[in-house]
């Protein structure tokens, strides 16, 4: 039985005193508000208007369900109103996930805007490993994750976000600093200092450089960019970084980044959920904002470079 629907015909009646008023209002037929109100003089046991002098009125069980009708009803309208508010992005919120490198120098200016077009819904980020990343969103634990490795977890999807470039960096004052470029066999001759294993650098290498990627010599292995970054400006080797992370230091000559002639290093920045279900609004919002805001910056860093 539709109650709610029986209801909102009742109190229209109730209120409009004639049939002819109530059918213009609820755009019913007389024979659809009969049945309405039958159906709940059945439901009741009991009358709830009666009829005279032209007029419907309220009998004292009818007034008493008037009242709680329009409780009902009230509580009806604003439980659609809260839950348009999601769709609507009013309020809300979800979970999103992180490598290191995107969750430092991606998601911050997304996030950033995202707040400031949608204050009332609340992101949760999570920045940890690829593949801890993965796991909590198979595990309903995170809406979305961004890695920068391949997933391996079949009830997962997966949507390239962009591809980021990778840079190999020296200290200004290397030899290498300011050189048109070097051999890619080169790089067996310098020590190196690498970030946190998983973070998907090496495999990177592994597919673009094959076999000399293993023989790299690695002199320092560090906890997070940041730190390769300041063991490198420190001529404790050179490393391979993700370019986002050292566009501030390469304009402040910091450090010198080195082309190598014949290889364009690279690595996948990708989009995971669950194949199961579907996102919700607001996350779609995110997604839609962060490539957005994605494809400005690859925009801007190709006309930088021509």
């Amino acid at each position: 039985m539709d109650l709610l629907y029986y209801l909102k015909t009742f109190v229209c009646l109730a209120e409009s005193k004639t049939m002819k008023e109530a059918m213009n209002r609820l755009l019913y037929s007389q024979p659809t508000i009969s049945t309405h109100l039958a159906h709940l003089d059945k439901y009741y046991g009991c009358p709830l208007l009666t009829y005279r002098n032209k007029q419907y009125f309220l009998t004292e069980e009818g007034a008493c369900l008037y009242h709680h009708a329009l409780k009902l009803l009230g509580l009806e309208a604003e439980t659609a109103e809260a839950m348009a508010g999601y769709n609507n992005l009013k309020h809300g919120s979800f979970a999103v996930g992180a490598s290191s490198n995107i969750g430092v120098y991606t998601l911050p200016r997304v996030l950033g805007v995202f707040n400031q077009n949608h204050p009332g819904i609340k992101v949760e980020v999570t920045i940890d490993k690829n593949y801890t990343i993965e796991k909590k969103v198979a595990e309903y634990q995170l809406g979305i994750g961004i890695v920068e490795t391949d997933v391996s977890d079949v009830t997962l999807k997966t949507e390239l976000l962009k591809r980021e470039p990778l840079l190999l960096i020296v200290s200004p004052s290397h030899p290498w600093a300011g050189l048109k470029h070097i051999q890619v066999q080169e790089l067996l001759q310098q020590p190196f200092v690498v970030g946190e294993p998983g973070s998907g650098t090496n495999r990177a290498l592994e597919r673009q450089i094959g076999a000399l990627a293993s023989q790299l010599k690695v002199s320092f292995r560090l906890g997070s960019t940041e730190a390769v970054k300041k063991a490198v400006e420190n001529s404790l080797g050179i490393s391979i970084v993700v370019g986002s992370s050292v566009t501030r230091e390469i304009a402040m000559k910091t450090l010198a980044a080195v082309p190598i002639k014949g290889v364009n290093l690279y690595k996948d920045y990708r989009i995971i959920s669950r194949k199961e279900g579907r996102l919700n609004e607001s996350i779609k919002r995110f997604i839609a904002l962060l490539r957005s805001i994605e494809n400005m910056t690859n925009e801007r860093e190709y006309r930088a470079s021509s």
